[in-house]
């Protein structure tokens, strides 16, 4: 079933995590540039998942992403997350030359189209990009690239945290920032997006759904 077909009341938690999180493996594959989405309260883990990635040279260059609007700058931080990331990467032994910003960018949209702009003398000859963020983030990420980029190939690497992920996310009950509210809001916009036409329409498992009319 399309994403944009279904019926988004009323879902249980399989849907969701089919939803949100199937058919989102890493694939193993290196890139040169691997994108790390910024969000305030998940910084540590995506710096560090990049970190490991370089060091494992599975990336040799790393682009931080993000601004100080975005909806998880709960503190209002003047500083960029972009900015904040760099720090404690460089911190964690990446080459200050390895590094590229974008911190102007304050969502997922806005996110990918600095960053492909900042590599826009490259894009017709990436054949592979990876990207860095939470795994409950990774589909709509990917589903923009495809939308936006469909000839770039895609490694997707989750930067686990514990209380969001494929495995722990239903554990939670609904409060706000809780791996259960992440899981189910994203739910929501993989939805509304692809109906508005603003994401790869992907073709998602659903255990009893009516197709939307």
């Amino acid at each position: 079933m399309k994403l944009s077909k279904i019926n988004d009341q009323n879902l249980n938690d399989k849907d969701i995590a089919n939803i949100v999180y199937s058919n989102i493996k890493d694939n193993g594959k290196p890139s040169k540039y691997g994108l790390v989405f910024g969000n305030s309260m998940l910084i540590k883990e995506r710096v560090a998942k990049a970190v490991e990635l370089y060091n494992n040279k599975r990336i040799q260059k790393v682009i931080f992403m993000g601004g100080i609007n975005g909806v998880s700058n709960q503190n209002n931080s003047i500083i960029p997350e972009a900015d904040k990331m760099k720090e404690i990467a460089i911190e964690a032994g990446i080459n200050e030359n390895d590094i590229i910003l974008d911190n102007t960018s304050n969502n997922t949209f806005e996110n990918i189209d600095n960053a492909m702009s900042l590599l826009k003398n490259e894009i017709d000859t990436i054949k592979n990009i990876t990207v860095i963020t939470s795994e409950f983030h990774l589909k709509r990420c990917y589903a923009i690239i495809k939308k936006k980029y469909p000839n770039i190939n895609i490694t997707l690497v989750a930067a686990k945290d514990g209380f969001s992920d494929s495995d722990n996310w239903f554990l939670s009950d609904s409060s706000w920032n809780s791996g259960r509210s992440l899981a189910t809001y994203e739910t929501h916009l993989l939805i509304k997006y692809a109906r508005e036409n603003k994401i790869e329409d992907l073709e998602i498992q659903l255990s009893n759904q009516e197709i939307e009319r």
